[in-house]
């Protein structure tokens, strides 16, 4: 489906596939499509290898994709590269707690014509995905922010800013949603995963950031551009 052929989406059927592996917010989005009014089938899919086996599959049709990044197994970058690179038409939303500036730049790098957080109300969600489908390329206001930012002044990485250390896509979500003043319960629950899965997060996130606190993981973090 084309562009244009999306700006009349409530007339025809969409194909959409919804990229998420947090169960709850899983169904929040299909709450904000279905408030849309639209003629759709949705195809789910909760790890990244199963949308990109549906991306390859011959008879697969693809008109919107809405996709996390910090997905269990692989990257969401990857499943944004794929769908653009089979469908150039799709419209492709992030909708995700990675909110770097890295992230966000990549994906719009390659294919994502819209970045959302996954803090923003599921009203603005909803009317991000109408934007979206109208060929607006919505993007959450303190993303923005970053990315004017970075446009108009050149990155100046100090010494304190280098970064020797690797956190993965679910380590990074732990980290935002604990820094965001949630507890290890509550960040667990958003994240649909076990509380002994965020504890171990948190251990793994200590260890690499070598730190010793929640305090000082967050900033040193936020330092790296990783949150």
């Amino acid at each position: 489906m084309s562009e244009n052929a999306l700006n009349n989406a409530y007339a025809t059927s969409v194909s959409v596939l919804l990229v998420e592996d947090n169960p709850s917010f899983e169904q929040s989005l299909v709450e904000s499509l279905n408030a849309l009014g639209l003629d759709k089938q949705i195809t789910i899919c909760n790890h990244g290898a199963h949308a990109l086996r549906h991306l390859r599959a011959p008879d697969t049709q693809v008109d919107l994709v809405l996709v996390d990044i910090g997905l269990p197994d692989i990257s969401g970058i990857e499943v944004v590269d794929a769908a653009h690179r089979r469908f150039k038409d799709a419209m492709i939303l992030v909708i995700s707690v990675v909110a770097s500036e890295k992230s966000v730049i990549d994906a719009i790098r390659l294919g994502a014509r819209g970045y959302l957080n996954k803090g923003d109300s599921s009203m603005a969600i909803t009317q991000a995905i109408k934007d979206l489908m109208n060929g607006n390329f919505p993007i959450s206001p303190s993303l923005a922010r970053s990315l004017f930012k970075l446009a108009g002044s050149p990155v100046v990485v100090t010494k304190d800013e280098d970064t020797d250390f690797y956190l993965t896509a679910r380590e990074i979500e732990t980290l935002k949603l604990i820094g965001q003043g949630n507890s290890y319960t509550e960040t667990a629950n958003m994240m649909g995963v076990k509380l002994s899965t965020i504890q171990t997060n948190i251990r793994n996130i200590y260890r690499k950031l070598e730190v010793k606190n929640q305090m000082l993981a967050v900033d040193k973090a936020r330092k790296a551009g990783l949150i």
